[in-house]
């Protein structure tokens, strides 16, 4: 497989599509119509597709192709347990993380602020495969984020919060997290029922 330009270029625009949540979990992935959206080459998005399979975030189905996973409440409670505990295990040491670091830049959505301030975590615990695991987890986590912003009037208060506890003691830090991630938890219904919704 040869991973030239056009491949990382393919790569690149296809999960930046995959993220946004335009397209609904469990969709049918064609590779040739991705290519017209995306304005590619049929063989670019079939590698990216199945850079993207190993990544998780498609999968493959026998006679089917690939299509994006399915999102359920069970999946999605899951995967904020999962987020959660791998946030908790990085023993993140209060004030390791840079002070002045932005957490909502300009223009920046909230499933980008989020996904942003959780991998910062992981990253200032030094942990690589811990981070590894929150990466893929957080591109899972991409639609709910949406359906979160849609749900939530107070998303990016609650990253501030997250953001603030972490230059404080740890129990506050993890105090902040659980509370984040218990509220999604107890909200998952409601959240796979607006993933879904097509307006």
């Amino acid at each position: 497989m040869n991973a030239g330009p056009r491949s990382s270029q393919a790569y690149d625009d296809l999960k930046r599509l995959l993220l946004s949540g335009k397209i609904p979990p469990g969709e049918r992935l064609d590779p040739a119509r991705l290519a017209d959206d995306l304005v590619s080459g049929v063989t670019p998005i079939r590698e990216a597709l199945l850079r993207l399979a190993g990544e998780r975030l498609v999968e493959i189905r026998l006679n089917t192709g690939f299509h994006l996973p399915v999102m359920t409440e069970t999946i999605l409670i899951d995967l904020y347990r999962l987020n959660f505990e791998l946030l908790r295990l990085g023993h993140v040491v209060p004030g390791s993380m840079d002070p002045a670091m932005p957490i909502h830049l300009p223009g920046t959505s909230y499933a980008d602020s989020a996904a942003g301030l959780f991998l910062a975590i992981a990253d200032s615990s030094q942990r690589p495969e811990l981070l590894a695991q929150l990466v893929m987890i957080n591109d899972r986590l991409a639609s709910a984020r949406v359906a979160e912003s849609l749900l939530f009037d107070d998303v990016m208060q609650e990253i501030k919060s997250i953001n603030d506890a972490k230059h404080e003691d740890k129990n506050a830090f993890l105090r902040a997290i659980r509370a984040y991630h218990r509220k999604r938890i107890a909200n998952a219904r409601a959240l796979v029922s607006t993933i879904y919704r097509t307006d």
